[in-house]
């Protein structure tokens, strides 16, 4: 391979480490760095089960709601096609997690973005975790483009014996 070539790919990866690294710096240092297309409002799709709780799924959706977040619809029993789907756009996908157990972390949120605009979210719960008192309104938080805050009593504390029912913009 040439001289040239080398220096592409090292230019390449440079690049691609330099812009992940400064899309990480901001979305560690921003409240609310992403959010959905306000014309199309995000559907949710339970994935999960039937132990997933119909009703504190919607009491977290009003829990946004009255803040201002809401989601277009939320289906308990979506069809295959979603579930199979990795990141079907415009969707909150909430899945059982599958893989290691880490003991610290009760569900975890990732979103998958396009510029500043949410395009698709799932949430994965660990076993056990997804009908505990204020986790999906903790999750949706990060789903609908929040991150963490220190602020014990918060929705957005990242230790679940600090989050609490209060959310304000830090």
């Amino acid at each position: 391979m040439s001289l040239k070539a080398y220096m592409v790919i090292i230019c390449f990866f440079v690049g691609f480490f330099i812009g992940t690294g400064a899309k990480l710096l901001y979305e560690i240092n921003t409240f609310k760095p992403y959010g959905w297309n306000e014309s199309r409002l995000p559907i949710i799709a339970n994935c999960y089960g039937d132990d997933f709780s119909k009703l504190n799924l919607i009491k977290a959706l009003d829990f946004w709601a009255v803040r201002g977040y809401n989601a277009e619809s939320y289906n308990h029993e979506p069809e295959e096609s979603i579930c199979n789907n990795m990141w079907p756009d415009g969707y909150i996908v909430l899945r059982k997690h599958t893989g290691p157990i880490d003991e610290l972390t009760l569900a975890s949120t990732t979103r998958r973005t396009s510029g500043f605009r949410i395009r698709s979210a799932e949430i994965h719960y660990y076993p056990g975790t997804q009908n505990l008192d204020l986790i999906n309104e903790h999750e949706l938080g990060h789903a609908f483009g929040f991150g963490h805050v220190e602020f014990n009593n918060h929705i957005m504390h990242p230790l679940y014996e600090n989050i609490g029912p209060e959310f304000w913009l830090p």
